[in-house]
């Protein structure tokens, strides 16, 4: 054993990986990992480079596992690692989904995540526009950078888009948090406290029912999941007075009752 073998495995790398990194062949790898000298200069350096991407990378990664446990530990509407999960599915719509249709728009763009979440009239009146899907992912991308901040949609004024997207993304949240607890494992679990002596109520990790009835008595935007919900009957109403293509402007949200408004259960003075 040597310090390079002891990097390699702190860092939970297996030599195939480590050489898949440094783009040299796996006899390459153990004979620097064996003896540095035994290389070229340049091999060397892809050899040592490896380690220390991963190395950024896992700083980089803990950074990050910090800024969520910082802006949420004490939050009564997100743990951190419910917001981290969130962030973590914009990240993911945008790097996996949004990114790739936009550059190679190759099937459907109502097949694309997370616009298999909404309802087909949505996306009648969409199309296949590049433009929108854009837009949406650099909302996503938005969204992300502020929840990482310790800021919600409902903080501050902003268009619909941005909390439809929010609750697009809480089924997957959820999912990624029950079916992949390791990627969390830098965030601090939380359970929930309800202390009613000293007046103490904080979410737990698995109270996302908790999550959805909180962002919607949050919500600026009283429609916000309307298009979320297959066969709403109040979509045809609510996309007659706001086109999908308008869900970006950043004007006077509906507030609350504008559902019972429109649906005539309201009636104004």
């Amino acid at each position: 054993m040597n310090e390079r073998t002891d990097r390699r495995t702190e860092l939970d790398l297996t030599q195939t990986d480590a050489a898949r990194r440094a783009g040299v062949s796996l006899a390459t790898w153990r004979r620097w990992e064996e003896d540095p000298n035994s290389v070229s200069e340049k091999t060397r350096r892809a050899c040592e480079s490896a380690l220390q991407r991963v190395s950024e990378l896992d700083l980089a990664m803990s950074k990050e596992a910090d800024a969520f446990t910082r802006a949420w530990q004490n939050s009564r509407r997100l743990t951190p690692r419910q917001a981290y999960a969130i962030a973590l599915e914009l990240d993911t719509w945008d790097d996996l989904y949004l990114s790739p249709w936009i550059s190679d728009p190759s099937g459907p763009l109502y097949d694309v995540s997370p616009f298999d979440e909404f309802d087909l009239r949505v996306m009648m009146l969409v199309g296949e526009n590049r433009a929108w899907a854009e837009a949406v992912r650099r909302r996503c991308r938005v969204l992300s950078d502020e929840i990482e901040a310790g800021t919600l949609p409902f903080d501050r004024p902003g268009p619909l888009i941005d909390e439809v997207l929010i609750g697009a993304a809480l089924a997957g949240a959820q999912a990624s948090l029950e079916d992949m607890p390791e990627i969390f494992d830098r965030i601090p679990a939380r359970e929930a406290i309800d202390d009613e002596a000293e007046d103490v109520y904080l979410l737990g990790d698995d109270d996302w029912d908790a999550v959805s009835d909180g962002f919607d008595d949050a919500c600026m935007w009283d429609e916000w999941e309307v298009p979320l919900r297959q066969g709403h009957p109040l979509l045809p109403a609510v996309l007659a007075e706001r086109h999908p293509f308008t869900w970006f402007d950043l004007v006077e949200p509906t507030g609350p009752g504008y559902l019972q408004r429109l649906s005539g259960l309201l009636v104004e003075d």
